[in-house]
């Protein structure tokens, strides 16, 4: 009985985390259609309405970090570490420790240099 309530509350905890999924929060900036050309030309605010068409055609986690740079080119900067490329994105009414707007970051493993998760920062 102790495992089971053990079991339940950390199933509780993972469902309550996944509340904020990247994929969600970039639902509520848009759904303007991602083609890279496009991400190029566009405006901040118009690369946070392409994030969810991004996230839904490009599966990135897994991958290494240099495809999502030259999907999306050159990072506005880097998030903790050189090896975690990081994009602002959204509307600059947005504020956050990093700048204005949302930031939007391609976790790296150091070692591999593959893509172990995106967050977007802060959580909407």
């Amino acid at each position: 009985m102790r495992l089971f309530l053990i079991a339940s509350l950390l199933s509780l905890a993972v469902a309550g985390c996944s509340g904020h999924s990247v994929e969600k929060q970039a639902k509520q900036l848009g759904n303007r259609e991602f083609t890279a050309q496009a991400w190029q030309g566009a405006t901040q605010e118009e690369r946070g309405e392409m994030l969810a068409s991004l996230l839904d055609k490009h599966r990135l986690v897994g991958h290494p970090a240099k495809e999502a740079v030259a999907l999306l080119g050159k990072p506005t900067g880097y998030y903790e570490y050189d090896e975690n490329p990081a994009y602002f994105v959204g509307p600059g009414t947005v504020k956050s420790e990093f700048g204005d707007g949302y930031l939007l970051v391609f976790l790296t493993d150091k070692a591999s240099g593959r893509i172990t998760d995106i967050r977007l920062i802060p959580r909407t």
